[in-house]
């Protein structure tokens, strides 16, 4: 396995701020509340709650599913968050096919969510096998592929890196 930087801290850094105008500007509806899909997205929330100008609550889900599987087993909520009439940001580290994301929008509607929106750090919108949209994303990958650093592990390894790398196999 090696990994091959992508996106160095300096891009990240200013595609944050990007993301985050544009958030100010199309959501400027409020109450907000901006939820990160643990593990992978909590260092782009970080970096985001730092440059949004509006007020607005973080929050956090973690989604389990059995290895290699499609389907949602579990979603755990870190504090009992209330989204009725609320808009809401859920961040994603990397969004495939979307069904994950899907799922959670329903649910997060079901709920009485008054909008939801969807961000992400890399967009691979050649991989979605749903309907799902990213409103906002850092980066767009049209190759199919693995990423690490910036929070997102790999084998529980390297989100401590400050750049975006691709996981290729074997070399």
């Amino acid at each position: 396995m090696k990994l091959v930087r992508r996106y160095e801290s300096r891009q990240i850094a200013e595609r944050v701020e990007a993301v985050a105008g544009a958030i100010d500007r199309d959501l400027r509806e409020r109450p907000l509340i901006v939820v990160s899909l643990l593990k992978g997205s909590a260092f782009f929330m970080a970096d985001l709650a730092r440059k949004l100008r509006g007020p607005f609550a973080c929050e956090f889900m973690h989604v389990q599913r059995a290895e290699g599987a499609r389907e949602v087993l579990q979603i755990d909520f870190a504090s009992g968050f209330n989204v009725r009439d609320k808009h809401v940001l859920l961040l994603k580290d990397v969004v495939h096919s979307g069904i994950i994301e899907g799922y959670l929008i329903d649910h997060l509607r079901g709920d009485g969510a008054a909008s939801l929106h969807l961000g992400a750090i890399v967009d691979k919108p050649l991989e979605r096998t749903t309907g799902v949209t990213v409103d906002f994303s850092l980066f767009s990958a049209e190759e199919s592929g693995l990423f690490a650093g910036y929070g997102m592990e790999h084998e529980g390894l390297h989100a401590h890196l400050p750049d975006i790398y691709e996981v290729v196999s074997g070399q």
